[in-house]
């Protein structure tokens, strides 16, 4: 079967776009093209492939899914997740796959809104948690529907 990489790349845009319109849960939508970087990413053997792919993505987010306000800002974090996740060899995405792709959004998630919403960083620094950490758990969450019931999991893994 394997990673088809453009129709989770359509499938990944639509999903953004419906939860920036549809399912935004008080102000908060998951980052879907960054758990699409991250997954995709695991089953690449090429670092820097894996790096240009995460910057031109970060890039069409910041222009057309995040209107464009903080450019180049999707495009620094979606790479550094993206190069991370391909260092990951096979037997380790395979025994631990959960916990890579878990730990790697809570990073990204983390440096998006450390850029994001850096004034609340230095000035309220329980509203930054709450803001960070409520954005990730509803990637996490949106995260186990689509490696789970779409079988994301099972593609991924048999590519890496």
């Amino acid at each position: 079967m394997g990673f088809n990489f453009s129709r989770y790349l359509v499938m990944a845009i639509i999903l953004q776009l419906m939860f920036a319109e549809l399912l935004t849960i008080n102000g908060f939508q998951p980052n879907i093209m960054l758990l699409f970087i991250i997954l995709s990413s695991i089953s690449m053997e090429s670092t820097s492939r894996a790096t240009i792919i995460g910057f031109l993505i970060g890039l069409f987010s910041d222009l057309v899914l995040f209107n464009g306000l903080y450019l180049g800002l999707s495009s620094l974090v979606f790479s550094i997740c993206a190069y991370f996740a391909s260092q990951v060899s096979s037997n380790f995405a395979y025994r631990n796959f959960d916990l890579y792709w878990l730990s790697l959004v809570f990073l990204g998630i983390g440096l998006y809104s450390f850029f994001r919403y850096d004034f609340f960083f230095f000035n309220d620094i329980l509203f930054f948690l709450k803001n960070w950490f409520s954005i990730a758990l509803y990637t996490f969450f949106v995260g186990f529907v689509v490696t789970r019931i779409l079988g994301v999991k099972q593609s991924v893994l048999e590519d890496a």
